[in-house]
């Protein structure tokens, strides 16, 4: 420019301060000229914008969106860190970092040399702290500040020792007037020192960030957002989405019109309807995502412009994954439950009959059912569930609880045979028919209490899905096994107990089966508690 206002840098830089995104506006004039000779005078643009005069500044408020501020706060509380990568002002992007809670410490910025200093330095964003670029003791820096690189900062970081760009790297909370392919860099960086990364993006240059991210989330703005939000509208209030049919008025002048001017006014009306109706075409195809939108690279798109989407993807993510790793141990301890119940039988000869197998499938298809639809809660918990199931506490409750389930069955077994005469035969006949007796009935009836206990024991619920309680299906479903295996412990219902074979348990056995039942559960139930406890928890990731 050719003059600069003797407070220009001190208002742009308060202004930037507060939030605002500032434009400076100059203009020049270049007489009068042809295009012939304005595209031979002035051939490049640098030619043109020189020599400006100061017109003022423009100052765009973009205010926060409503649930911002909750979303960030839900995802800051569920043990995640946050990090901010934009294209704006480092000012503006420490301004909305500070207001949405990113930074709990004083940011600093990378700043590049100046004409007073020839050093990259940390300095303030009111530039009353300055810091050397690489400050004696790094942790203390850390530990005291939150830090922002802008795109210039972060190529200088390359340049420098590699150990030092990865102790500063995580404890960057905000990334200022970054290029798409900074973006990708960053991801990438993040990704290579262990991080699990969310990005979260609405434009063409988040595209390349959103790629490599473990998880990608595309938000659709503009047209998309507007009509979900009158979707919503019309769905709350549906008398709005319906409205009354037109009525047409003739004035007395117009009684008087002629048959062409009637005719003219007529295609008048017609052609703007046509126009109303492209226009309505036009807003509906920019709803049609399009090469190089971000939700072609994000396997995540919301068709809301907020972002909590991202809360959602991890309330779902954190269920899926307890519910997966529930199940693996339910189906471990069943298995091997399953497995020692028919060896012992088979080394007596005994067998499961087809009715006792049809009841059993039945029981624990109603419980795998159910189990596999457990709903997340409402909020995000701070407690982080155990990425995978190869862990000190899947291996030792499943062990512990085998262990428990194994004793109460051998103890059981050795009961039945006290009551039941010795067999008489040398070698147990493989191919004889089904005949039931005491430990077919025991050994079958603490087969399938123990695995529909294994349910109610290995249920996560709290904090990552629903409790057992909420889940009325599958506790419904516990609940009716227990009561019909009760049943046929007591042999409640004769009819029941006969149709499905089961023999006639005496008083005092069945007080015996009882009292096992309930106190395996028991100690399964407290063994796996404790070990949750102290082991069921991942910890978060440290800088």
């Amino acid at each position: 420019m050719n003059t600069v206002p003797e407070r220009y840098d001190e208002i742009y830089l308060r202004l930037s301060r507060q939030g605002a995104r500032v434009l400076a506006l100059g203009h020049r004039s270049l007489g009068i000229l042809s295009n012939q000779q304005l595209r031979e005078q002035h051939a490049t643009r640098s030619s043109v914008e020189r020599n400006l005069d100061f017109c003022g500044f423009v100052v765009l408020s973009c205010p926060l969106k409503p649930d911002s501020k909750a979303m960030i706060r839900e995802i800051r509380h569920s043990s995640h860190h946050l990090t901010m990568i934009t294209g704006d002002n480092p000012l503006t992007a420490c301004h909305v970092a500070k207001e949405l809670h990113f930074t709990r410490k004083p940011l600093l910025v990378l700043t590049a040399p100046t004409a007073k200093s020839n050093e990259w330095k940390w300095e303030s964003v009111h530039k009353d702290t300055n810091l050397p670029i690489q400050p004696a003791n790094i942790r203390d820096l850390t530990r005291q500040y939150d830090l922002c690189v802008t795109g210039e900062g972060l190529a200088y970081l390359g340049t420098l020792p590699i150990s030092f760009l990865n102790t500063i790297m995580p404890h960057v909370k905000v990334f200022a007037r970054v290029s798409p392919k900074q973006k990708e860099q960053v991801i990438i960086k993040l990704n290579n020192l262990g991080f699990v990364t969310l990005m979260c993006g609405d434009g063409t240059n988040d595209v390349a960030a959103l790629k490599h991210a473990h998880v990608g989330v595309a938000l659709l703005t503009g047209v998309a957002a507007k009509r979900t939000e009158q979707q919503q509208e019309n769905t709350t209030n549906p008398t709005s989405a319906v409205q009354p049919p037109a009525v047409t008025t003739v004035t007395p002048q117009q009684q008087i019109l002629t048959p062409a001017e009637i005719a003219i006014r007529n295609r008048e009306q017609a052609k703007k309807r046509i126009e109303e109706l492209y226009k309505q075409m036009d807003e509906n195809e920019q709803t049609i995502v399009r090469l190089g939108d971000a939700s072609i690279a994000a396997p995540f798109t919301s068709r809301t412009s907020t972002i909590q989407c991202v809360c959602h993807i991890i309330k779902q993510g954190r269920c899926t994954l307890v519910t997966t790793l529930q199940m693996f141990k339910i189906l471990a301890l069943n298995a091997l439950i399953l497995a020692y119940s028919l060896s012992v039988l088979y080394l007596d000869g005994i067998k499961f009959s087809d009715g006792q197998h049809t009841l059993q499938g039945l029981l624990l298809a109603g419980c795998f059912l159910f189990i596999s639809r457990s709903k997340p809660l409402k909020t995000l918990a701070r407690e982080r569930p155990l990425p995978n199931i190869f862990n000190l506490y899947t291996l030792i409750s499943v062990l512990g609880q085998f262990a428990i389930h194994l004793t109460a069955l051998i103890f059981v077994v050795n009961e039945a045979h006290k009551r039941i005469p010795p067999r008489s035969d040398e070698f147990v006949d493989l191919e004889a028919e089904f005949a039931p007796n005491l430990v077919n009935s025991t050994v079958y009836i603490m087969s399938i209490t123990l695995q529909i206990a294994t349910f109610a024991v290995n249920y996560q619920g709290y904090p990552f899905m629903e409790s057992l309680r909420s889940n009325k299906p599958l506790l419904y479903s516990i609940i009716f096994s227990f009561t019909l295996v009760s049943s046929l412990i007591f042999n409640l219902i004769p009819q029941l107990t006969e149709q499905f074979q089961i023999v006639l348990i005496p008083d005092d056995m069945r007080l015996i089966v009882f009292y096992v039942v309930i106190g395996d559960v028991i100690l399964a139930y407290i063994i796996d508690r404790v070990l949750a406890y102290f082991l069921g928890q991942a910890k978060l990731k440290e800088y």
